[in-house]
């Protein structure tokens, strides 16, 4: 039987930006979670991750996760913030120092 990991992360994590216009079109596997976040698959192309329409903030989580060996990111609203990753405060353009 196989199984993967998942790496859980809050969506503030994600610019409000990213959220709206680049996950709905995200180029692999990305499924709405509810009404607050996304399951998004860990892809391990580097040929798509690495392009430049993928946000940074994505990349930095693709990496993390994949540190972690995990396989999926759960990106939830009321996850818990990690210091390695910059948070973004919806409805400001700039990210914010972590709590």
């Amino acid at each position: 039987m196989e199984q993967t990991r998942m790496l859980v992360l809050i969506t503030a994590h994600l610019s409000e930006r990213t959220a709206r216009e680049w996950i709905p079109f995200c180029p692999w596997s990305c499924f709405e979670k509810g009404e607050y976040g996304w399951f998004m698959y860990v892809c391990d192309d580097v040929g798509i991750t690495e392009e430049a329409a993928v946000p940074l903030e994505v990349r930095s989580a693709i990496h993390v996760a994949k540190r972690k060996g995990c396989g999926w990111i759960m990106w939830d609203r009321d996850a818990p913030c990690i210091e390695e990753l910059p948070q973004y405060e919806w409805g400001v353009s700039m990210p914010t120092s972590p709590a």
